[in-house]
C-alpha cells in the first residue's frame, strides 16, 4: 500500500496567494505603463483642480479596492481614465465617477464601464453657471411630501422628524398647496408612525439663477422598473450591480438624469453627460514619461473586504 502523501495546506494557501498577486502586480505594471505613456494626452485634457499624476494614483487604488478590474482589458480602463480627466471627475472616491467592470457579452471579454455618479452629475451641471441650486433626495413613507406640477410649479418635503413643527398648522382655505399638506399629515398621523419608514420615493430638483424651478420625482416602483428595462446587469431574471447594491443613490441619479433632458444646459454638457455607461476606446499619444510618478503604496484587497462606496453608478 502505497504511503499518503501530506498536503500542506498552509503552503498551498500561500502560494495561490502568491499567484494571485502576482497577476495583480502585473496588471498594474501594465496599467502604469499604459497611463505613461499617454501622460501628455492626460496632462492636456485634466482640468486645474486636478492633477495627472493624482489621478494615475487613484486609478490604481480603485483597481486595488476591485479586484474584478483587473480581468478588464487595459485600453478600456484607460479609456475610462481618459474619460475622468475629460470631465474633471475623480473614480471611485467621493461619489463623482466610478470605474465598473463588466462582461462584454458580444466580445466575451471583461471591460471597463465609465460611469457618472449622481454626485458627478451635479457637479457637472453647477459648473454651467446658470444653476443656483441642484439636488437629489430621498423620500421615506411617512414624510410629508407633496407636489404640484403644471404651470405653477411647488414641492413640499418635510422629513418625518421635522414634522411636529407642524403640529398647529393650520391651512388656508384659498390656498391648494396648503390643503394637501393638511390632508397629508393627517393621513402620517392617522398610520400612528413612529419612524421614518422604507424609502418610497426618490427625486431631483433645480433653480436656476433666474428663479426658474422645475423638478422630477419617481417612485421606487417606477425607478425597479426603469432598472429592469435599461440596465444590463443582470443574472437570471434579476438585478446585480449597482442597482442591487446601491438602489438609492441609482434611483437619485435616475431622478437627475431624466430631469437633465430638459434643463436649459449647453449642449456640451449634454454630451459630457451623455457618456454615462461608456467603455471609451483608448486613443494612442506620443507622449511619454517615466513610470516612477505613477509609483505609490498600494494593498491588494481581497473581493469580500473590499469597503463599499457610499454609492455606485448605473
Amino acid at each position: 500500500m502505497s504511503e499518503a502523501k501530506t498536503v500542506n495546506q498552509s503552503a498551498l494557501a500561500g502560494q495561490l496567494a502568491q499567484r494571485t498577486m502576482t497577476k495583480a502586480e502585473n496588471f498594474n505594471a501594465v496599467i502604469k505603463k499604459e497611463l505613461a505613456d499617454n501622460f501628455q494626452a492626460i496632462k492636456s485634457l485634466v482640468p486645474k483642480h486636478m492633477t495627472p499624476e493624482r489621478l494615475a494614483r487613484i486609478t490604481l487604488t480603485a483597481i486595488s479596492r476591485t479586484p474584478a478590474l483587473i480581468d478588464c482589458t487595459p485600453a478600456s480602463i484607460v479609456g475610462a481614465v481618459m474619460n475622468c480627466a475629460t470631465l474633471g471627475l475623480e473614480p471611485n472616491l467621493i461619489g463623482h465617477a466610478y470605474l465598473v467592470p463588466f462582461k462584454n457579452n458580444r466580445t466575451k471579454q471583461m471591460e471597463c464601464q465609465f460611469q457618472i455618479g449622481y454626485k458627478g452629475q451635479i457637479d457637472l451641471i453647477r459648473r454651467t453657471g446658470d444653476v443656483s441650486k441642484i439636488y437629489a433626495e430621498t423620500v421615506y413613507e411617512n414624510d410629508l411630501f407633496i407636489y404640484i406640477k403644471g404651470e405653477d410649479k411647488r414641492l413640499v418635503h418635510v422629513p418625518f422628524d421635522m414634522l411636529h413643527h407642524l403640529e398647529n398648522f393650520t391651512p388656508s382655505k384659498d390656498d391648494f398647496m396648503d390643503i394637501m399638506m393638511a390632508q397629508a399629515i393627517g393621513a402620517i398621523k392617522s398610520r400612528g408612525a413612529n419612524d421614518q419608514g422604507k424609502p418610497v420615493r426618490y427625486y431631483s430638483a433645480y433653480r436656476l439663477k433666474d428663479g426658474a424651478f422645475d423638478f422630477v420625482t419617481m417612485t421606487a416602483e417606477q425607478c425597479q422598473k426603469h432598472a429592469m428595462t435599461h440596465s444590463a446587469a443582470k443574472k437570471d431574471g434579476k438585478l446585480v450591480g449597482p442597482w442591487k447594491d446601491h438602489f438609492e443613490s441609482m434611483c437619485k441619479k435616475t431622478c437627475i438624469k431624466e430631469m437633465a433632458k430638459y434643463m436649459p444646459i449647453s449642449i456640451e454638457v449634454q454630451e459630457k453627460l451623455s457618456t454615462d455607461e461608456a467603455v471609451l476606446k483608448l486613443r494612442k499619444d506620443n507622449g511619454i514619461e517615466s513610470d516612477n510618478i505613477f509609483d505609490v503604496d498600494y494593498k491588494i484587497v481581497e473581493e469580500g473586504q473590499a469597503e463599499p462606496d457610499e454609492e455606485a453608478a448605473e
